[in-house]
């Protein structure tokens, strides 16, 4: 569901903000500014498309902070965000490297496994060939 447009001109200029904390490695402000935009949706918040790309951002963002109890929580909710998305398996490899940074190696499995049946491999990047590597060789990592 779009967003009403008063909401789209607020996030917008939020927006602007974001790429300026994300060229500055500032990853406490960019968490700060999803934060911002997720107070501003109007409730079911989820059932709006731009959940998604809020929760998705917060869950890699605390990730890359190593906050993984806020990260965790994030790549949860975003399992009920924008429903009517495609279900491609980028909501699984989100959660599975989430649990991979904060060393829940078996249910980081769980996912990739899920988000690679489900995107037939494409949800595995080529830039960081660590989570396809894990899930090739699992036996490597989980003792």
């Amino acid at each position: 569901m779009d967003l009403p447009i008063e909401i789209q001109d607020k996030f917008e200029k939020i927006d602007n903000q974001i790429e300026d904390c994300f060229e500055n490695n500032n990853h406490s402000g960019i968490i700060e500014l999803e934060l911002q935009k997720w107070n501003l949706l109007p409730l079911p918040k989820e059932k709006y498309d731009e959940s998604f790309f809020i929760a998705h951002s917060l869950a890699n963002e605390y990730m890359e902070i190593q906050d993984h109890n806020n990260s965790k929580k994030w790549a949860e909710i975003l399992f009920s965000c924008d429903l009517e998305r495609l279900d491609d398996g980028e909501r699984e490899f989100v959660a599975g490297k989430v649990h991979f940074a904060a060393d829940n190696l078996e249910r980081a499995l769980e996912y990739f496994k899920r988000a690679y049946q489900k995107s037939e491999g494409r949800a595995f990047p080529d830039d960081n060939p660590a989570y396809l590597e894990f899930y090739n060789n699992p036996d490597q990592y989980i003792k």
